[in-house]
C-alpha cells in the first residue's frame, strides 16, 4: 500500500493536536466552601448530606507511542544467528560441515589437553 507524505504529515499534525480524553468526575465539596466560577454546577446527593462539584478529569495520552503509531520496532539478531557471520578463529571448511566438524572436535582436544578454558570462537557479544 502507497503511503503519501502529505497524508502521512497529515496524521501526525493530527495526533499532535490531542493532548488527551476528558472524564467527569464527582469531586465532594465540603459545605462551608464556595465556588465561584460561571461554568462549575453542584451536584447533590439522594439524601441531600453531601455536595459535589462536576468537574473534568484529563487522562494525556502518551505522546511518544502516538508518534510512533503504525511503526514496527524490529529487534536486531545476533549476526551468528541465520547464516551470519562465520566468527570462527581458524576457519576451516563450512559451518556444519564434515571438515568442520572434524576441525572443531581436534581444536576442542588440544583445549582440553592444554587446561586452558578457551573457545575456538572469536565472538564478543
Amino acid at each position: 500500500m502507497a503511503k503519501y507524505k502529505i497524508i502521512e504529515d497529515a496524521k501526525r499534525q493530527v495526533r499532535k493536536c490531542f493532548l488527551g480524553i476528558a472524564v467527569p468526575m464527582l469531586v465532594e465539596i465540603p459545605d462551608d466552601r464556595v465556588i465561584e466560577d460561571e461554568d462549575a454546577y453542584y451536584v447533590y446527593s439522594v439524601d441531600g448530606a453531601k455536595r459535589h462539584l462536576v468537574t473534568e478529569k484529563v487522562l494525556k495520552f502518551n505522546r511518544k507511542s502516538l508518534s510512533r503509531m503504525g511503526k514496527s520496532i524490529k529487534s536486531k539478531t545476533d549476526p551468528r544467528y541465520n547464516g551470519g557471520e562465520d566468527t570462527m578463529i581458524v576457519k576451516v571448511g563450512k559451518p556444519g560441515s564434515a571438515e568442520r566438524k572434524a576441525a572443531l572436535a581436534e581444536q576442542y582436544a588440544a583445549i582440553l589437553a592444554s587446561g586452558e578454558e578457551v573457545s575456538p570462537f572469536g565472538w564478543e557479544g
